[in-house]
């Protein structure tokens, strides 16, 4: 039992930092709020990162665009050499685009930039957003609308740990079920945590693109706990299956929030994604608990 007990809190301890990532200025998993844009002034292109919290502005080929701060200051300026941040506007410190100073600073190349923007969370009743901006000298606004999301009944995915979790201890009582169950488990629980990391990975992340190194991270850790499910036996095998189910619970922890969030920020369906989760975490700590069982460390 020592073996077990050891992989398990080490794995399980290096998962759980991977997954508390999802949370902070990280790319937010689950959100209250959809937000919807109106179209944006013509030469201009639009659209939201990160889980609704960050805005990518895109210019056409040959045109010029000026995008105002919280006091209508000049903060983003996008034309043929690039991005510029004001450094001395108070808009583009407080989003940590540049350091206080004077000037503009190229902050990108090419016609097109993201960055965080705390005109796109929701403040009190506030229902809508605008952000000034001029494009070609023609003074416009980037616009949209905060809709709120019901949150999910969290009663139906308890009822159902409950039911999977009496069901396998209900099977677990025929001594021969014991290492399949805990098999199965591991197995199951690994796969639906790596879903949910992909599905998570896919879907917005602060810069605009795919998280390739979430995906790859995610990746590696199934193969190095799947290999061994392959090649050992007996007791090892259960062992080897309670410590997939425990990196795979640990690293879906951090996605709890989509249990009481209407919006699932992932590339698959919001339910569909819970299911995953749920499957992680329940089947993950039913396949650790099963390996612990005195028979599989004699």
């Amino acid at each position: 039992m020592r073996f077990t007990l050891v992989t398990l809190a080490a794995l399980a301890g290096l998962a759980a930092p991977a997954g508390a990532s999802a949370h902070g200025r990280g790319p937010a998993v689950a959100l209250d709020y959809r937000l919807r844009l109106a179209p944006p002034p013509a030469g201009l292109e639009v659209r939201i990162l990160d889980g609704d919290r960050s805005l990518e502005a895109r210019v056409a080929p040959g045109s010029r665009a000026l995008v105002r701060g919280y006091l209508r200051e000049p903060m983003l300026r996008f034309d043929s050499r690039g991005v510029f941040a004001n450094a001395s506007s108070p808009t583009a410190q407080s989003d940590r685009l540049v350091a206080e100073g004077s000037g503009w600073v190229r902050v990108a190349g090419g016609s097109s930039f993201a960055w965080h923007d705390h005109r796109l969370t929701p403040s009190g009743e506030r229902g809508t957003f605008a952000i000034a901006v001029q494009v070609d000298g023609r003074p416009g606004v980037i616009a949209g609308s905060f809709v709120r999301v019901p949150r999910p009944a969290l009663w139906p995915w308890l009822a159902g740990a409950a039911a999977l979790s009496s069901a396998v201890w209900a099977a677990a009582a025929r001594r021969r079920l014991r290492l399949p169950l805990a098999l199965g488990l591991g197995v199951a629980a690994g796969a639906a945590a790596l879903v949910a990391a992909i599905a998570f990975a896919l879907r917005d992340r602060p810069g605009g693109g795919i998280g390739w190194l979430q995906i790859g991270t995610a990746a590696a850790v199934a193969l190095a706990l799947g290999a061994p499910l392959l090649l050992l036996r007996s007791r090892r095998r259960a062992q080897a299956a309670g410590v997939a189910g425990a990196v795979a619970m640990a690293a879906t922890i951090a996605s709890l929030p989509v249990f009481w969030h209407g919006v699932v920020v992932s590339a698959l369906p919001g339910d569909l994604v819970r299911a995953a989760c749920g499957l992680a975490l329940v089947g993950g700590t039913l396949a650790a608990a099963l390996s612990l069982l005195p028979e599989f460390d004699r």
